[in-house]
């Protein structure tokens, strides 16, 4: 369904346009369409996570709730449903309630104004729950899974109900062992539960969880950077600001990530030189950070060009997408002629097919904040969060 409104004027169509854009993917918003080979960098290098993964003991709080609702007796999707939400935001709070100032904890800007957040953890964590296996049936969403699990739970009770039809009770006996070995859960995978988890709960790993989650990253993603960082005990990881300042140490890791992370960090440099330029339209050329970045950069606008598209593009599968591929080709030859008006025009085009001409910045030159960047900074491919989750298990494996 088409969604349009009034422009009366440029407050309100920018009150607007930033309704819409939180329709978008979490994170930055992607003004230029480049989110396939950002994410499938990211995805390369550190599987499983999201920009929006706080804390490493997620893994845990998420499937420890899911497996209580395994054991208990509801049968009814719906009230599990609302258990589980119940208890995701019932942990935020006792982790509050312990540490006012706990970093990561999920909720605690919306639990201050009294509300909860739109994206629980289990939401958040669970495509890589699945990617470590730690959710075992890869193709369930978490509605599928408690639908499942429901399903399993009558049928489990009916057994049981007809085999306690018999008179004799050692019969009943064995027809429920029988009963509650046929319906036996097999989607988690998380041998550190334990029912009384919810007790003294921290944001800390502890020493068992720390090992446990270190082998499932490694085990169901050996060559990726994260597995090999926590395989080979790269704790320098942990010191380093940016995603570029892997470079240091970069001489660690096998040749492939090497060559794969030299050509992720070359990308973000041509991307960072195209969001440049989009700002400085946007501003109408009034945005000083775009105007300074932009000297610093002219300079080596060939070098910055010098990526090879065709590479990356058959890299991740994207061969498909005819749009991306003429938007990165065609801004590279601009870039390699230095005809920052054909590149100017190139951006405009690619986010009036993405959006429309009615939401394209680029289109309505200094209707916006001049001092606002649109489209994020340089590329960091979820570093931050990375960090972050590597820094808990490091930390968890030191009470090993």
């Amino acid at each position: 369904m088409a969604i349009g409104w009034i422009d009366y004027s440029k407050s309100e169509r920018n009150k607007v346009l930033g309704v819409l854009d939180l329709l978008t993917e979490d994170g930055t918003l992607d003004e230029l369409g480049i989110a396939p080979i950002r994410d499938g960098f990211s995805n390369l290098f550190f599987p499983g996570t999201t920009t929006i993964q706080t804390r490493a003991k997620y893994f845990f709080i998420v499937p420890y709730i899911l497996k209580d609702i395994e054991l208990s007796r509801e049968l009814s999707p719906k009230k599990l449903t609302e258990y589980l939400g119940d208890e995701e935001r019932s942990c935020a709070e006792s982790l509050l309630q312990k540490n006012p100032d706990a970093d990561g904890v999920i909720g605690k800007r919306s639990l201050a104004q009294g509300g909860w957040v739109k994206r629980p953890p289990s939401e958040i964590y669970w495509n890589g729950l699945k990617q470590y296996n730690i959710v075992t049936e890869k193709k369930l969403s978490i509605s599928e899974y408690i639908n499942v699990i429901c399903s399993l739970k009558r049928s489990k009770a009916n057994a049981i109900q007809l085999g306690n039809r018999s008179d004799n009770a050692e019969d009943r006996d064995q027809d429920d062992k029988n009963a509650d070995n046929s319906f036996k859960y097999r989607f988690l995978n998380i041998p550190t539960y334990k029912s009384s988890w919810k007790e003294d709960l921290t944001l800390d790993l502890s020493g068992e969880e720390a090992m446990f989650l270190k082998k499932q990253i490694v085990n169901s993603c050996p060559e990726s950077m994260l597995a090999y960082i926590l395989e080979n005990d790269i704790k320098e990881i942990m010191e380093l600001e940016r995603y570029a300042d892997v470079e240091s140490i970069i001489s660690r890791f096998p040749e492939g990530i090497r060559e794969d992370y030299r050509l992720s960090v070359k990308f973000a440099d041509f991307v960072f030189l195209l969001q440049t330029i989009y700002n400085i339209m946007v501003s109408d050329g009034e945005n000083s950070e775009a105007n300074n970045n932009w000297s610093d950069m002219h300079s080596s606008i060939a070098e910055r060009a010098d990526i090879d598209i065709k590479l990356i593009i058959d890299k991740f599968g994207l061969s498909g997408n005819v749009g991306l591929k003429l938007f990165l080709r065609s801004s590279q030859e601009a870039m390699l002629s230095d005809n920052v008006e054909q590149l100017k025009h190139i951006i405009k085009n690619r986010e009036v097919d993405l959006k429309g001409v009615n939401r394209a910045k680029s289109a309505h030159p200094s209707e916006f904040d001049y001092d606002a960047w649109f489209g994020g900074g340089l590329l960091e491919y979820r570093f931050g969060s990375v960090k972050t989750i590597v820094k808990d298990i490091f930390k968890g494996l030191e009470l090993c």
